[in-house]
């Protein structure tokens, strides 16, 4: 399905005509969405479009209810102009970011504002129907909850982890039981306009648009929760690959005489160091008899999961520590693999496991000291998310709106 502004579908005339009225209505758009309340001087510099021009668009964005008057700008010589600004309650895009054990659904309105947030903790992963029909209904209550029509819905963005085909909208690890799709199949059920992508990718659209990567030209993302999965934006752009599948960075070879991986290979990155990983490894030690803030949750019959793990550390959990650091040392290996290929300007960590903050931060930095050439890291920043495992979430509604504003 197109992704169109509701305005757009009523646009008349031949389809020639037609594409090229879409086109500056969006650069006037895509400019008050980047740039805030802008006079139509300031349009014009940007939307390369002629004053008069510009001035009959805004008219008519103003009549379709898109964009909003917003109280009169600075004078700079002359009369003091007239601003705009794009209509926040206009149109509403729905984020989910589908983990293996959770689901996080949003809704954003057009100024990237949270008009809604819910997480479900027990929302396992299974590659059938019956988990996109809870899904789909998930979106459906979400949207009678804040009181929003289906018809200012203007996507669902989903981030989920795995192998994903964006352009074709094709999830090959999860959700890969629907032969057309998971976003046509999504598409059937809710009649949305549907993007997916890998979460790492997600989260690094998300960090481009609302984090640290903004302004920033060669940045990676590392998405550490219980797998690995690294965004890369190269250039100031999100970087893909052929298929949408770069960034497997989990998946790097580290050990041949290793353990087999859920990928079918052998000892992969993500067989030494990952959040399921840190998880078994404190389970066993526990059941071995090793002390841990965490034993008392076997006693009381709770679940060790990466969540508690990561509290644990926090409140000083010298095992969980211990564990955690013996992980960085294969971690910051694999990311000075990459400093010495890219040549990044800064590394993000986010994920779960970025909420250990210090605990994963100085280790890993530490085995980059290490083993990177001074030349190439001196240079370059290694940072905590600020949005953590929110990240990818934020990144859906950036995924939307990066395809509606732009002239494809």
């Amino acid at each position: 399905m197109k992704l169109e502004f509701l305005y757009e579908k009523t646009l008349t005339g031949t389809l020639n005509a037609k594409k090229r009225k879409q086109e500056q209505y969006r650069k006037i758009v895509s400019h008050l969405y980047y740039n805030g309340a802008s006079s139509i001087a300031e349009i014009v510099k940007t939307a390369k479009i002629s004053q008069p021009l510009v001035a009959s668009l805004v008219e008519d964005l103003l009549g379709f209810g898109v964009i909003l008057e917003n109280g009169i700008g600075e004078s700079i010589g002359g009369r003091r102009p007239n601003l705009f600004c794009i209509n926040a309650e206009y149109q509403y895009v729905v984020g989910v970011d589908i983990n293996l054990h959770r689901l996080n659904l949003a809704v954003f309105d057009m100024n990237n504002h949270l008009v809604y947030r819910e997480e479900f903790k027990e929302f396992e992963l299974e590659n059938n129907s019956e988990y996109c029909q809870a899904l789909a209904e998930k979106v459906n209550i979400a949207l009678e909850t804040i009181n929003v029509s289906r018809e200012r819905v203007l996507a669902v963005g989903i981030s989920i982890p795995g192998l994903v085909d964006a352009e074709k909208g094709l999830t090959h690890t999860h959700l890969s039981f629907a032969e057309e799709g998971v976003c046509a199949y999504l598409n059937r059920k809710l009649g949305f306009s549907i993007l997916v992508d890998n979460d790492a990718r997600a989260m690094a659209l998300g960090e481009k648009a609302f984090g640290k990567a903004k302004d920033k030209k060669n940045v990676l993302c590392l998405n550490l929760s219980n797998g690995i999965g690294l965004g890369m934006i190269l250039n100031g752009e999100l970087y893909s690959g052929k298929n949408g599948f770069a960034g497997e960075f989990g998946h790097i070879l580290i050990d041949p005489e290793g353990t087999l991986c859920s990928c079918g290979k052998i000892g992969c990155l993500e067989t030494l160091t990952s959040g399921k990983i840190l998880v078994r490894q404190i389970r066993e030690g526990i059941e071995n008899g090793q002390e841990s803030f965490l034993a008392k949750y076997e006693k009381e019959g709770k679940k060790i999961d990466l969540r508690a793990v990561v509290d644990a550390i926090l409140a000083g959990d010298q095992f969980a520590i211990d564990q955690l650091n013996k992980m960085c040392e294969y971690l910051g290996k694999g990311l000075v693999t990459l400093i010495h290929l890219l040549n990044p300007e800064m590394i993000i960590i986010g994920g779960r496991l970025a909420q250990a903050g210090k605990y994963i931060m100085s280790p890993v930095s530490m085995w980059m000291n290490k083993y990177a050439m001074d030349k190439i890291s001196s240079e370059m920043e290694l940072v905590n998310s600020d949005l953590l495992d929110d990240a990818a979430l934020m990144g859906t509604m950036a995924n939307v709106m990066k395809k509606v504003v732009s002239n494809s």
